[in-house]
């Protein structure tokens, strides 16, 4: 049967009651990105693992990307393997099946297209197919206040699904895990124990993602402001929990205290939710200020580009499920000052420094003392390789070394 056959098969007819595959399937679910990589944190995640697994030669695993939409179950989704883009399936693609020896890995964050198909995932576990879910953080669970009510409506639904289904609950930090446990044993899950808890590595590799490209006149111009004087740069979307109020006041502490000497501030970030004053005020002080810029709508090259130039990256959230840009940054030789949460403690490594207070004069005082520190050396750290072979031992598969996407 061919290879075409094989991902056909589980559409076609059969008398057995019991669906049979000629071969094993890892089918990843890639739902989000498919419908629109935005270039956020999770989504540079996503787009670097799927490549990696793409490079490898999974032997007799067949790799099949899939994906659903509010309104239709999961079917195979499309990938061109030339410009690396991953499409929504045809709206009139059959649904997937999936037996014995299938295994789902979701690794997009698709809450509520997950949540809205529960009757497709339980049909495949009655199968024997194995259920395995990436969990990037709990925090829609722990501060609702800081995200859109549908946002937590659907996580809830999401991490119940995970409680009913999951074989394992893949995290992205040991903290993750932790806090996964804790809502476990809380909400008196019946399959507690039978529910694994892996940790694997992330990495800081934004090459080895294929980055989404363009650096534009505007970015030529950040980039050369950037190269005349000292800068601090800030990534993240601009949302409640992220602390772009706190690194805004301080800065303009330091605007006031110290006037030219004071460095320049660059925000990366897209807008967000429940921020409105916020994003207006950073619109205005845009206008005013010729030492702030708001980049709403950075590549990953020119992200890169300013990590590789930026005197000091401030990380202020005030919660997370891991910290890319802290390890973005340190793979790129750059000084960080990071909130001093637990999350972040566990990324400790020279380069790395911590704020307690961030009131404008303590937080102000602790970005001049950290732009005195000596850069560290760039920090090889872990490869989107070592993340996807930690991902494949514990979906309990091998593949070969994966070739650079």
């Amino acid at each position: 049967m061919s290879w075409f056959a094989r991902l056909l098969h589980p559409f076609l007819p059969s008398v057995a009651q019991q669906p049979k595959w000629e071969a094993r399937r890892l089918l990843v679910d890639v739902s989000t990105i498919a419908q629109h990589d935005a270039g956020t944190g999770i989504q540079r995640v996503v787009r670097a693992i799927w490549l990696h697994l793409h490079a490898m030669n999974l032997g007799d695993i067949t790799l099949i990307p899939v994906a659903a939409t509010a309104r239709r179950g999961y079917s195979i989704a499309g990938f061109d393997p030339d410009t690396g883009r991953l499409s929504l399936p045809d709206a009139k693609a059959p649904l997937l099946r999936a037996g014995a020896g299938d295994i789902f890995l979701g690794l997009d964050l698709a809450a509520h297209r997950l949540s809205r198909h529960e009757g497709q995932i339980a049909r495949w576990r009655r199968q024997g197919a194995s259920i395995h879910i990436l969990v990037y953080d709990l925090l829609p669970l722990q501060h609702p206040e800081w995200f859109p009510a549908s946002t937590g409506r659907n996580f809830r639904k999401w991490i119940k699904i995970l409680a009913r289904h999951a074989d394992s609950a893949i995290c992205i930090s040991r903290q993750v895990a932790a806090d996964f446990d804790e809502w476990l044993a809380a909400t008196g899950a019946r399959r507690r124990a039978k529910i694994a808890l892996p940790v694997i590595p992330l990495s800081g590799a934004v090459d080895a993602t294929r980055p989404t490209r363009g650096v534009g006149d505007k970015g030529h111009e950040v980039i050369a402001s950037v190269e005349r004087r000292p800068t601090v740069l800030m990534v993240g979307t601009v949302e409640p929990r992220k602390g772009h109020d706190c690194v805004l006041d301080a800065t303009a502490h330091l605007w006031r205290v110290a006037g030219e000497d004071a460095p320049s501030l660059i925000v990366v970030g897209r807008p967000g939710w429940r921020t409105d004053e916020l994003q207006a005020r950073m619109r205005t002080l845009e206008e005013e200020e010729s030492r702030f810029t708001w980049l709403s709508k950075a590549s990953d090259e020119l992200l890169s580009a300013l990590y590789a130039r930026a005197a000091l990256v401030v990380v202020a959230s005030r919660g997370e499920g891991f910290g890319l840009p802290i390890v973005e940054a340190l793979r790129q030789g750059r000084k960080v000052l990071a909130r001093d949460l637990p999350i972040f403690r566990e990324l400790a490594r020279p380069g790395l420094f911590y704020f307690h207070d961030e009131a404008p004069e303590a937080l102000g005082a602790a970005i001049l003392s950290t732009l005195q520190e000596q850069d560290p050396a760039p920090w090889a750290g872990d490869g989107w390789d070592d993340s996807t072979a930690a991902l494949l031992q514990l979906l309990g598969l091998k593949g070969e070394a994966a070739v650079q996407p």
